[in-house]
């Protein structure tokens, strides 16, 4: 919850305080201010970099520079500077691209002994190519030499022979000959053959500079430098910069160095990136960067990346082709007629139903305009010829071809065996599973096309394949609801009851299936579906979804799921069937769970007299056998007090009597003042309590009761913090833990309570402790976060209490005290305030 403690204070300060008196505050608060520019996110107030830039402060400009969000106008600033420390921070943050360490260097005065001793002397030691690429271009030889003698093998020959006329030009002749040295004793003198004795050859002429001008020349072939050029394939190779040099990529230069020293992926895929870049080249950064994260760069590609003899296989062909149709490179009609192996291309093509950005769910959703038109038109001549689909079904899995001839191919062999009068059927049917396993392999290629189809098909189609396949498609494909029904009517219950067995499925899938009110689908849907409390209860109790009154009976598939379910993890599925009334649901339910109410224990003994009499009562109370409990356990779930209670009503002259005799008594059980008294409690957890009160009961917790309780006795602060998170904690108890706990980031109550009215920000100000924690939470809202739907903009009402107070807000003492007392200030906002502005006064 909230923003950073260590910057919290200045950042707040400067987005209240008049924008002169802010300006003060990198001088008057040099730590603090220091902590908030070299955060980035979220990034430091405006007036804060600006008074740093306006100081020349070396120690506020440099935990700026240490900044990685920076805009590139605020960093070429900060580079200009050419001051060693605040140039070093820049250089050393991983995060800046590489023009800034060029920046960096090319402010640098080579006098300055700071810039020697500082940064230079650090890089000599380093071996780190993020930190020397830029140090190329460094006022100092020695790094220069460093620089290339680590680098040399994945730089042009020329870029290495400018490295050395670099040397020459900053006055070392000698470091000539020590980088020929370096690259003779390179573990790869492979990578420059000849290119040390180049070097070695002109140190020693008696004009070297001229000497490895013409070298260069010829290296290159041109005969002026292209330093922009080289600089960029220097980036390329270690990751850097991607943007192309202003005159356009060299294509030439970039095919020797890649026959010299061939690039690594990450610099392949960044080429296909640049106009015009050979389709060599193209495809080999393909073959390269499939299945890998730099995929995702790939340049565009043509149709011929997926066509022989340069496309991949399998898995790679499916990425590729996703690309491809998701990028709009490919077109999807020529990808399903001409591309193969079919069933990666229909890998890829059920990749594309998937729900964008929701990775977590299988569910699938209808496929884009113009890949459903091609997938149409593919599909046709199949028709609704069940024949036909299982052919098609029967070759995927090792079909070369492309999904066009795939069609043709299982139309022809469906053809042939009708002629043959063989019946085409389903191969190795197979059972539903519980849950439903998502498809894979030919299936899921399969239900793509099926999924893509017209109604019609569907309903012809989909109740000839097995059992999985059925249950596969109405779980995790987009069928409409009429060719749902279509299926259950035609198939049976079955088919409804697999169609149950997935947590994720559209609500309108799930209401389809509660509507159907039938025993084993409602059993299937209580297990892995993700339905509501409020249902859970009406299968339990038997009602019907419309409102009727026929009964809907109880599965034997939910008997045995609840004898089975766990109370410390869903308690609630149990606790479902508390009044249901059903004599075998509730023998369940109190053998795994014990009630802990005695209201809780009346209402289910109410909800089973009320509907099958007071005979199953009597046969409840001398029960000595309840599912799911431990063997041996020969007590009674229910206690000798509540026997005597239901006893007593069973005795009654009439069983009506008896009944309004129980209600009466259970009634009396969930008073407020019963309630409350429980839940206030001695010993136990109030969480527990609460929640045991609120789900046993039946009734809303008597608020009101709760206030008259804490007026008479205060009550626990845990229990002040449980009662917050229920829906409906009234003003009077929120103010009152506001003042007694201190705020911390499990408040989670806290935005609900703002959103709803229940509190206002002025609340927090005047009563929640500590401060800091107070003005964290408000302050993430006046920064970056969300404001909850009602809440009044905090900074506004934070200003109108410091003004109520007497703090002046054009007083930048006022402002430094209060910034600095808020980290160990254990008091409110409020009194954070009035302290400061006495302080001052």
């Amino acid at each position: 919850m909230g923003v950073p403690a260590q910057w919290l204070g200045i950042v707040v300060a400067c987005r209240m305080a008049p924008r002169e008196v802010a300006a003060m505050f990198g001088s008057r608060l040099p730590a603090e201010a220091a902590s908030a520019l070299e955060t980035h996110e979220p990034s430091p107030p405006v007036m804060l970099i600006e008074a740093a830039l306006a100081s020349h402060d070396r120690d506020l400009l440099a935990a700026l520079a240490r900044n990685r969000g920076l805009s590139t106008e605020l960093v070429e600033r900060l580079a200009q500077l050419g001051d060693p420390v605040v140039g070093a921070e820049l250089y050393d943050t991983m995060q800046h691209p590489a023009w800034v360490r060029e920046a960096v260097w090319a402010a640098v005065d080579p006098q300055d002994p700071a810039w020697r001793d500082g940064l230079a002397a650090e890089l000599l030691g380093d071996r780190r190519h993020w930190r020397l690429t830029a140090a190329l271009r460094a006022p100092f030889a020695d790094l220069v030499g460093h620089a290339a003698g680590q680098l040399h093998r994945r730089m042009p020959p020329w870029a290495v022979v400018d490295a050395a006329l670099r040397i020459l030009d900053l006055g070392d002749a000698k470091g000539v000959a020590e980088l020929a040295d370096v690259i003779d004793a390179a573990e790869e003198p492979a990578a420059h053959p000849g290119l040390a004795d180049v070097l070695r050859e002109a140190s020693g002429h008696a004009d070297p500079h001229a000497a490895l001008t013409r070298a260069r020349d010829a290296l290159s072939g041109r005969t002026r430098p292209n330093p922009e050029l080289d600089a960029w394939l220097l980036d390329l190779r270690f990751g850097g910069r991607t943007e192309p040099p202003s005159g356009g990529v060299d294509w030439d230069v970039v095919t020797e160095e890649e026959a010299r020293f061939p690039f690594e992926t990450h610099a392949s895929v960044e080429l296909t990136r640049q106009p015009g870049c050979p389709r060599p080249m193209l495809f080999k950064a393909m073959r390269a960067a499939l299945g890998l994260v730099f995929a995702a760069r790939l340049g565009r590609l043509p149709l011929d990346a997926a066509l022989a003899p340069h496309a991949p296989h399998g898995p790679h062909l499916t990425d590729l082709v996703t690309r491809g149709l998701t990028k709009g490179w490919f077109d999807p009609n020529d990808v399903l007629d001409r591309v193969g192996e079919a069933g990666a291309v229909l890998d890829a093509v059920d990749w594309l139903g998937g729900i964008p950005g929701e990775s977590h769910t299988a569910y699938r959703v209808a496929l884009p305009d113009d890949l459903a038109a091609a997938v149409s038109r593919l599909i046709a001549p199949l028709g609704d010829n069940p024949a036909c689909w299982a052919a098609l079904y029967t070759l995927l899995a090792r079909f070369p071809g492309s999904c066009t001839e795939l069609v043709a191919a299982a139309v022809e062999r469906a053809t042939t065996d009708r002629a043959r009068g063989k019946a085409t059927t389903w191969p190795r049917e197979t059972a539903a599973r519980f849950p439903a396993e998502q498809p894979d392999g030919a299936r899921r290629q399969l239900y793509v096309l099926l999924a893509a189809a017209p109604e019609d098909v569907q309903r012809a189609v989909i109740p000839t394949l097995d059992a999985r396949a059925v249950q596969q498609l109405t779980v995790y494909y987009p069928l409409s609801a009429e060719v749902r029904a279509h299926i259950y009517r035609t198939l049976g219950m079955q088919a409804a009851v697999a169609n149950a067995a997935r947590w994720d499925m559209p609500a309108a899938v799930v209401d389809q299936l509660l509507d159907l009110d039938d025993p084993e689908v409602n059993a299937y849907l209580y297990d892995y579906g993700a339905i509501s409390q409020d249902e859970r209860i009406r299968i339990c109790a038997g009602r019907p979804r419309d409102g009727g009154d026929r009964v809907v009976p109880i599965s034997s598939a939910l008997v045995e799921l609840l004898t089975r379910t766990s109370p410390a993890k869903r308690r609630h599925w149990l606790l479902a069937a508390l009044d249901s009334g059903d004599p075998v649901l509730v023998r369940v339910l109190l053998g795994r769970v014990k009630l802990q109410t005695e209201a809780g224990r009346l209402r289910l003994a109410v909800g089973l007299w009320e509907r099958q009499g007071p005979d199953a009562v009597a046969a409840l109370l001398d029960e000595t056998d309840f599912p799911g409990r431990r063997p041996g356990a020969a007590k009674h779930p229910f206690p000798a007090a509540t026997h005597r209670t239901i006893r007593a009503a069973l005795a009654a002259t009439t069983p009506e009597l008896g009944l309004t005799a129980l209600r009466d008594t259970l009634d009396a059980a969930r008073a407020p003042e019963v309630v409350t008294a429980y839940v206030r409690g001695r010993g136990g957890d109030f969480r527990d309590r609460v929640e045991h009160a609120v789900a046993e009961t039946g009734v809303p917790l008597p608020w009101h009761h709760f206030v008259a309780l804490h007026e008479r006795e205060p009550l626990p602060d845990e229990l002040l913090g449980t009662l917050a998170d229920q829906p409906g904690c009234p003003r009077e108890l929120l103010l009152t833990l506001l003042r007694t706990v201190p705020l911390s980031p499990g408040s989670g109550w806290l935005t609900q309570v703002l959103a709803d009215g229940r509190l206002d920000v002025r609340d927090l100000l005047e009563l929640a402790t500590p401060a800091q924690a107070v003005v964290s939470y408000l302050g993430q809202f006046a920064m970056s976060a969300p404001m909850p739907a009602g809440m009044a903009p905090p900074l506004r009402q934070a200003r109108a209490l410091m003004i109520k107070a007497g703090f002046d807000v054009n007083a930048p003492d006022a402002w430094v005290v209060a910034v600095r007392l808020l980290p160990d200030f254990s008091g409110t906002v409020a009194e954070l305030v009035t302290t400061a502005a006495s302080v001052v006064s």
